[in-house]
């Protein structure tokens, strides 16, 4: 059985908005947190249980396997738990867990339409089920539509496959990134008492003052120490045009992991975005086409779950450069 969890926090993702950047920090951060009565579990740690392909998260989970994934999760949690206990002597006042698989896929695809992330619900679900708290929290974060759908695209080629924007995302009119509707679905599970949404651009201000930001789902904004934390965590990857135009002719010839990690060392290295440019995955007319296309469904989502930001905050380049100026950044 699990040890009590006054307050559930659920840091849903979703993918390619930082989560890896604030992972590490958190994980960085343990005994700090720790200290604040806070048990973190995070996506390394739930990847690693045997049986993690049965939860909801994946469209394929065999409900068979399901009472495993929630022993080994239920028995995760509880050591987390009982090693904040032990170094504090104190009951945990929060469990936070981190994992953008809970709202599902990386990419959207025919499957998705015509919602977006339509695991989202069930898996997260069946996370407060196990759980049993007192109180559940969600945190999401976006990135606009068309920067979202570039990363993911980027990320697929530097993994080493080779395949046009197109083919990844067959559906790029079809208006299936609809942030509103996802955080709302996640706001209807009955068990979720509060929401935050914030967007990924406000990275801009630096990694610090985005964790620290991320920092007020916890309560805890402004009370770590970074002194010791590494303010330029490693990054994903970016390739340069140059970059991703070799790779785009040369991943079909790689057979092993070895062979595309080294290749990825290479063009990074070789092709830097610095002396290339970044890479422009969309055309001029489709970046704009997108942007239009979300802008009611953008300009409603941070009307309701972001109203100390501007409402046009996802409508240009020039109002998403914006959002990079909210934080104010912070120097250790």
């Amino acid at each position: 059985m699990v040890p009590r969890i006054p307050r559930l926090v659920l840091h849903v993702g979703i993918h390619k908005t930082g989560t890896t950047t604030l992972q590490v920090a958190l994980d960085s951060l343990r005994d700090q947190l720790a200290s604040n009565g806070v048990a973190l579990v995070t996506i390394e740690q739930m990847k690693q249980l045997p049986h993690e392909r049965a939860w909801k998260s994946r469209r394929k989970a065999d409900p068979a396997e399901s009472p495993l994934f929630r022993q080994e999760l239920s028995e995760l949690v509880s050591r987390e738990i009982d090693t904040v206990v032990a170094a504090t002597g104190e009951p945990v006042k929060q469990l936070l867990i981190s994992n953008e698989r809970m709202v599902g896929a990386r990419m959207p695809s025919e499957g998705d339409t015509p919602l977006f992330r339509p695991v989202a619900v069930p898996s997260t679900r069946e996370i407060i089920e196990i759980l049993q708290p007192d109180s559940t929290h969600v945190a999401i974060y976006t990135r606009r539509q068309d920067r979202l759908i570039e990363s993911c695209y980027l990320w697929e080629i530097q993994k080493g496959l080779s395949h046009s924007v197109h083919q990844q995302f067959p559906y790029l009119d079809e208006p299936v990134l609809h942030y509103f509707d996802l955080v709302r679905r996640l706001q209807s599970i009955p068990e979720v008492g509060s929401i935050r949404v914030r967007p990924f651009e406000m990275i801009r201000a630096g990694s610090l003052a985005y964790l620290d930001d991320f920092l007020i789902n916890l309560d805890l904004q402004g009370a770590l120490d970074f002194s010791d934390f590494d303010t330029n965590p490693a990054a994903n990857l970016s390739y340069s045009q140059r970059a991703l135009d070799i790779a785009l002719t040369i991943n079909p010839s790689l057979d092993t992991k070895k062979q595309k990690d080294a290749v990825r060392r290479l063009l990074k290295r070789q092709f830097s975005v610095d002396a290339y440019g970044p890479a422009r995955i969309l055309t001029d007319e489709e970046r704009t086409k997108m942007i239009e296309m979300y802008r009611p469904d953008n300009e409603r989502l941070f009307a309701t779950y972001m109203p100390d930001l501007p409402v046009d905050g996802y409508s240009s380049e020039a109002d998403t450069r914006q959002l990079g100026k909210v934080l104010n950044p912070i120097a250790v």
